[in-house]
């Protein structure tokens, strides 16, 4: 299955995708940098029926340089017609999502990151600007 990122790249030079979640649609940055899957906490906090907590937490490191201890959710992610379950780090960057809507007008609501893209396979072609799953 093949997604363009034309747009995104152009526009805001981040590899962005949409995702449904049930009756929502979030906007999901692909960060080959990224070594865990990230909600945001804002995200997480309004739907805890979409975003189903998980025994136990997760120490991250995160972007500060510091470690951080942070809650497991799962969630059915669809991306096109395909559904993925996945599990994600719930984070708090509220700044980050203020700066991103204030700098370039999109609210961002979560990363994937390199356990996604490695479980389903996942190519993202920056020639052709396309993002692949399971090709």
């Amino acid at each position: 299955m093949k997604h363009s990122l034309k747009d995104t790249l152009e526009k805001v030079k981040m590899t962005l995708i949409n995702v449904r979640v049930q009756d929502f649609t979030f906007t999901f940055d692909i960060d080959t940098g990224s070594t865990e899957n990230i909600v945001f906490d804002y995200v997480s906090n309004q739907l805890p029926n979409v975003f189903k907590p998980v025994v136990g937490c997760n120490k991250v490191f995160g972007i500060d340089g510091k470690y951080q201890e942070n809650q497991l959710v799962e969630a059915e992610l669809s991306i096109g017609d395909n559904s993925f379950m996945t599990q994600l780090n719930v984070v708090n960057a509220d700044q980050t999502v203020i700066n991103l809507q204030n700098d370039f007008g999109f609210q961002l609501h979560g990363i994937l990151g390199i356990p996604f893209l490695e479980e389903n396979d996942c190519v993202i072609d920056f020639k052709n600007k396309l993002f692949i799953i399971g090709e």
